[in-house]
């Protein structure tokens, strides 16, 4: 069909709502954070342009550090724990074990709760005077042994992981049950005719047959993991001792509580390079695998 001078007017007509709505939410908001960041405040109505310093700030500040090595070990964690999680659940939901409804219906349910409602409910379970850690560990007889996880520099994070992972793996099993159930089903009989079964079949079919999907969750499990502050903000505010502080709540503490909005808008554009690097990362392997 060939394009009249009145259809490229109704495909404008079509594009121009939306290409305006992604200016002005997605780039006009980066542009403010760009010029935003070159500002200093000496209160909340003066400001002076500073330049590059608040980039020079962020860069030699230790906290900026040491939160951004807590956001990698909490992304690299939570997206294995989930994909092997996820993985492992949906497969079961796929067979249809007993009870396998139910299941599905269950490890759901925290994921439709709000985080902080999560963060609630993982507080009390960590809690020393009223959680459900401490009878547990008295029960196997280690109370002497027992440390409140969100008290612990070297304990804290690991909580938060946890709870983080509860919270979310409710997702990761929907979507691998969705790819497990688009498999082809004449493959899958022709494997186990020919004796595939256990871990055979998973290595050699179920994993490869299902590639797509488990791409698809790292990567939307890796760039949700950078977005990460209601629940931390929730159990521990970033502490004991920054141990729990990731760039989300890094930059939160900066520009809302210490009122430093021009350092907070330079964590800001890192985290949004960080996420476009590895979508795009993870797109241009997709890509390159799908040519051979």
């Amino acid at each position: 069909m060939s394009i009249t001078k009145k259809n490229i007017w109704v495909i404008l007509a079509f594009m121009i709502p939306g290409l305006l709505i992604y200016i002005y939410l997605v780039l006009y908001p980066i542009g403010q954070s760009v010029v935003l960041s070159t500002f200093k405040w000496d209160t909340l109505a003066s400001s002076r342009f500073v330049g590059l310093e608040n980039y020079k700030s962020v860069f030699e500040s230790q906290l900026f550090w040491k939160s951004l090595g807590n956001s990698l070990i909490f992304m690299v964690s939570t997206t294995f724990l989930q994909v092997i999680l996820g993985f492992t659940l949906g497969y079961m939901v796929y067979l249809q074990l007993r009870g396998y409804r139910f299941y599905k219906v269950v490890f759901f349910i925290p994921t439709v709760l709000p985080s902080v409602a999560v963060g609630f409910i993982w507080n009390y379970i960590y809690s020393p005077g009223m959680g459900l850690l401490k009878p547990f560990m008295a029960a196997i007889g280690q109370a002497d042994k027992y440390i409140p996880p969100l008290s612990s520099p070297a304990l804290a994070l690991i909580a938060v992981i946890i709870a983080q992972t509860w919270n979310s793996c409710g997702v990761q099993v929907i979507l691998f049950n969705s790819g497990f159930m688009n498999m082809p089903h004449e493959v899958i009989e022709s494997a186990t005719i020919d004796g595939a079964s256990g871990m055979k079949m998973i290595y050699h079919m179920v994993i490869p047959l299902s590639w797509d999907i488990i791409k698809m969750v790292i990567i939307l499990q890796t760039v949700g993991a950078l977005r990460a502050f209601d629940l931390v903000y929730v159990m521990t505010g970033g502490g004991p001792n920054h141990s729990t502080e990731l760039l989300p709540l890094h930059l939160f503490v900066n520009s809302f509580q210490n009122f430093n909005i021009g350092y907070g808008n330079v964590v800001a554009i890192i985290i949004f390079v960080m996420a476009m690097l590895l979508t795009m990362g993870m797109k241009k392997i997709m890509y390159k695998e799908s040519i051979y």
